[in-house]
C-alpha cells in the first residue's frame, strides 16, 4: 500500500498562456520571399520560383469531405516578387481560379470581400490559423512553399468555436494534470549511463515524439509528474498543455493515461490486461499460454509497465529476473 498522498508541487515553470502550444515547426518558418535570380549558363539567368498551395476546405481542410473544396498549386509571377503586391492580388487570382472550378458552390457566389486569405498560426492545434490583412505586402507576408488557406465569414465562425471548444478542454486538462504534479522534476533522473540501471531501481522508457529516453522514477510518480518531467526538460517544444502518455496494447495502439495515475497503478493495470488478454488467446486458439508475470505491489519494477505492453511479458520477465540478482 501506497502512503497518504503528498501535496502537490507549486510548478516554479510556465506553462503556455495559450493553453495550445507552440508548434516549433511553424515557428521556424520566418516570413519572407526575395527575388533570387540564378546562372543557368553563360550568360544566362533566370529567377528562382516561388511557388505557394492555395487551398480551401472549410476551416480545417484535413478533415473537410464537401465536394466544394480545391487545392491549387500556384508559381508567383517573377514580378511579384520585387515587392508592392498586396495578398488581394493573390486573394483573387484565387477566386477566379476557384469560380470556374466550382462555379455552383456556395463560396463561388459569395462578394469577393467575403473572402480572405489565413496561414497556419504557431498553435499546435493543427487547424488553428490566423487572418493575413489584404492589405499586407505578400513578400513579406509569406515564404516559399507556404500553404494558404481561403477562408470566409462563416469558414472563420466554425474556426472559432472549434478552438473555444478544445481550448476549453485543453485548460480543463491542463488543470486536472496541475493537481496531479506531486514531485519535482528533478526528482526524475535521466539515465545516461549503464551505471545507473542497478538492481532494485525502477524505470521508464518513454519512447516517441523525436527521441527516446529512459529516466529513473519511484512508485509513487504519477503521470503528470512525468508531463511535469518532459515540460521541464524541453520547455516549449514540450508544452504541458500539449503533452499526452500512453501505454502500447497488444492490439499496437495507444491507451492515453490519466495524469492522476501513479506508476503502480499504471503496472498493476498494465499486467491485468496481459492476463486477460493471454487467457483470450488461449480460448481462441485452444492452446494453454504462460501467464503475466505476477510481481508483488511492492516490487521496485512497479512502474516498468509504463514503457512496457502487455504484449511485452517476456521483457518484463527479463527485467523481473535482473533485478534479483
Amino acid at each position: 500500500m501506497l502512503g497518504p498522498r503528498p501535496t502537490p508541487v507549486q510548478p516554479a515553470y510556465r506553462t503556455g498562456s495559450t493553453y495550445t502550444g507552440v508548434d516549433e515547426s511553424v515557428v521556424g518558418c520566418k516570413p519572407g520571399i526575395v527575388k533570387t535570380v540564378v546562372k543557368v549558363d553563360e550568360g544566362v539567368y533566370k529567377t528562382r520560383e516561388v511557388k505557394l498551395t492555395l487551398r480551401y476546405g472549410g476551416y480545417d481542410p484535413d478533415t473537410y469531405d464537401g465536394a466544394d473544396g480545391l487545392v491549387l498549386s500556384l508559381t508567383l509571377p517573377a514580378k511579384w516578387l520585387d515587392g508592392g503586391v498586396p495578398i488581394r492580388r493573390l486573394r483573387d487570382a484565387f477566386i477566379g481560379h476557384y469560380r470556374k472550378k466550382r462555379p455552383s458552390a456556395r463560396l463561388a457566389a459569395a462578394a469577393d470581400e467575403e473572402w480572405g486569405l489565413a496561414i497556419k498560426d504557431e498553435s499546435m492545434l493543427l487547424f488553428s490559423k490566423k487572418r493575413l490583412d489584404d492589405d499586407a505586402d505578400l513578400t513579406k507576408a509569406l515564404y516559399d512553399r507556404q500553404e494558404v488557406y481561403a477562408m470566409t465569414a462563416w469558414d472563420w465562425e466554425d474556426h472559432e468555436a472549434k478552438l473555444a471548444e478544445l481550448r476549453k478542454a485543453v485548460v480543463d486538462d491542463l488543470a486536472h494534470t496541475m493537481r496531479h504534479v506531486i514531485h519535482e522534476p528533478e526528482s526524475i533522473a535521466p539515465v545516461v549511463s549503464r551505471a545507473q540501471i542497478l538492481p532494485g531501481a525502477t524505470f521508464v522508457v518513454l519512447a516517441g515524439w523525436y527521441k527516446q529516453q529512459c529516466v529513473l522514477v519511484t512508485p509513487e510518480h504519477t503521470i503528470a509528474d512525468l508531463k511535469a518531467y518532459l515540460h521541464h526538460k524541453n520547455g516549449p517544444r514540450m508544452p504541458m498543455e500539449a503533452l499526452d502518455i500512453g501505454l502500447r496494447t497488444a492490439d499496437d495502439s495507444i491507451e492515453v493515461l490519466d495524469g492522476a495515475l501513479t506508476l503502480q497503478q499504471v503496472y498493476e493495470q498494465s499486467i491485468a490486461a496481459a492476463a486477460t488478454l493471454a487467457k483470450r488467446l488461449a480460448a481462441s486458439s485452444g492452446a494453454a499460454l504462460p501467464d503475466a508475470p505476477d510481481l508483488p505491489a511492492d516490487s521496485p519494477l512497479a512502474a516498468v509497465a509504463a514503457a512496457a505492453a502487455p504484449a511485452h511479458v517476456a521483457q518484463v520477465q527479463a527485467l523481473r529476473r535482473h533485478a534479483q540478482q
